[in-house]
């Protein structure tokens, strides 16, 4: 085995992974190149450092900050998440809203011109304005 094969299988070395077979040409390997311990001590210095660290989670949520950060710098533009600031009505909603307005005032004009209150509006003045008192009399 080459030193840069030993070097390849480091961590299945460190992890009791290898074969016993290839574990033997590993250990044959670090005999012949005193380099090459010094690697692998080295990179077990590391490991062993990098799993005393633990997967601790940080106490702070730093994603509302992030989130805050990204928005004032894009200015809106490339970044706006589900819940982000919307002020007042925007695009398409206003047409929308004043579309249904006017289709309920379309609607109401009709439904009154349907029941005869234009017709009676039209008689009375030609009549004179006088309207439902004249009637009434």
């Amino acid at each position: 085995m080459t030193s840069d094969e030993a070097r390849a299988r480091f961590d299945a070395a460190l992890d009791d992974e290898l074969s016993p077979d290839v574990r033997a040409a590993f250990e044959a390997a670090l005999a012949r190149d005193a380099a090459l311990r010094e690697e692998l001590a080295r990179h077990r210095v590391v490991l062993e450092a990098t799993r005393a660290l633990g997967r601790e989670v940080p106490k702070v949520d730093l994603l509302p900050g992030v989130q805050h950060k990204l928005r004032a710098r894009s200015g809106g533009r490339f970044y706006r998440d589900r819940f982000a600031e919307q002020r007042g009505l925007r695009g398409p909603a206003v047409w929308m809203l004043a579309l249904c307005a006017l289709l309920v005032v379309l609607v109401a004009l009709w439904l009154a011109y349907d029941a005869g209150l234009f017709s009676s509006l039209a008689v009375s003045a030609a009549r004179g304005g006088a309207g439902r008192a004249d009637r009434a009399a």
